[in-house]
């Protein structure tokens, strides 16, 4: 099934944009995810996602591209729920770091507060196509 979702394209600064997409998660409680189609793993915020998580483990060392290079604090966790409209994904096992950096970066140029970064293991999984003249994604599930 294909869904077909809004994106917001973010200006940071001069020709520096990201791309973001809302998911929600456990009990109604939405979040912003950076859409990274150089990182090759999705991660979530540590702080974010700690209400709610489950089956916490420390990871040794996560080598990643984009965002998140060679960061090597992680954890291991499972969120319980997240969705993207119709999509609904049960247990869901990502990394956790400290994002608090993006974070930080952000509270420069806008008021929205990142939940996480939507890696390319996610966007190959579910075969994400970006338009950005249309502003949307479309996801297949």
């Amino acid at each position: 099934m294909l869904i077909d979702l809004p994106i917001e394209i973010i200006k940071l600064e001069d020709e520096s944009y990201h791309v973001m997409i809302e998911a929600e998660f456990i009990k109604g409680i939405k979040g912003n995810l950076i859409i990274d189609t150089g990182a090759s793993k999705t991660v979530f915020d540590q702080q974010f996602v700690q209400p709610f998580i489950t089956d916490v483990e420390d990871v040794e060392e996560q080598n990643s591209s984009g965002i998140n290079a060679m960061i090597t604090q992680a954890e291991l966790g499972t969120i319980p729920e997240i969705g993207f409209g119709e999509l609904k994904i049960e247990n869901y096992k990502s990394l956790l770091l400290d994002l608090s950096h993006i974070n930080e970066l952000y509270k420069k140029y806008t008021d929205k507060q990142i939940a996480g970064l939507l890696g390319s293991d996610f966007l190959l999984e579910y075969e994400a196509v970006i338009d950005y003249g249309q502003k949307r994604i479309s996801l297949n599930y």
